[in-house]
């Protein structure tokens, strides 16, 4: 099936089936960056507003249609639709949204609170001492650490975290030592001092 097939039975099935007037397109199919079988990210906006959830979430023709509710109270989780493609607009409600995600994506995430950025510090050094005793736990914590290590470069850095598809390509792109470093630590056989390594990176110089 053709991108313009796809695209106008998905506008179809939210409009017909779910009573859309506006459909946004996101995600690495609006971005151009889409494998053959990425999803399809959709948002519908309808009369009901955010009173009325919209979920959608079935095969379709050999991916995966992912389609929910764009509310109206904006909030971080709605910068996930930047860039976006307008499929469908009638009363003009996707391109206002759109405008207003926008310019929160302008405005930058809040300061972080007075101490935060030390806690953090502290923490991965509680984390790397556990880390090192290889137990179980260690493990774990192993695992956590890897976790919270791409949110937590951006979030001391007062830039808007976009999660792992978008973070690493912006590592490779804008901090390559970085993106090396992520690259050792999550090998399977990263050692200790891949770890560290790491941390290091994450951590802004004081």
């Amino acid at each position: 099936m053709t991108e313009e097939l796809a695209l106008a039975e998905i506008v179809r099935t939210l409009t017909v089936d779910h009573g859309c007037h506006a459909v946004i397109l996101y995600g690495s199919r609006a971005r151009g960056d889409f494998q053959p079988t990425s999803d399809w990210d959709v948002a519908g906006i309808r009369e009901a507003g955010e009173t009325a959830p919209l979920r959608v979430a079935r095969a379709f023709h050999g991916t995966w249609l992912d389609a929910e509710a764009a509310l109206t109270l904006i909030d971080p989780e709605m910068l996930r639709f930047l860039p976006a493609r307008i499929l469908l607009d009638e009363r003009g409600f996707a391109k206002a949204l759109l405008e207003r995600v926008d310019a929160l994506d302008r405005e930058g995430p809040p300061p972080l609170p007075e101490g935060e950025d030390e806690m953090v510090r502290v923490w991965y050094l509680k984390m790397l001492g556990r880390i090192a005793r290889g137990d179980l736990e260690a493990k774990y914590r192993r695992i956590e650490l890897l976790f919270q290590a791409l949110e937590n470069y951006f979030k001391l850095r007062g830039l808007w975290y976009r999660g792992p598809k978008a973070g690493l390509p912006w590592l490779a792109r804008h901090d390559p030592e970085t993106h090396t470093a992520f690259a050792h630590a999550l090998k399977p056989q990263a050692s200790l001092e891949d770890l560290r390594a790491l941390v290091q990176r994450v951590l802004p110089t004081q």
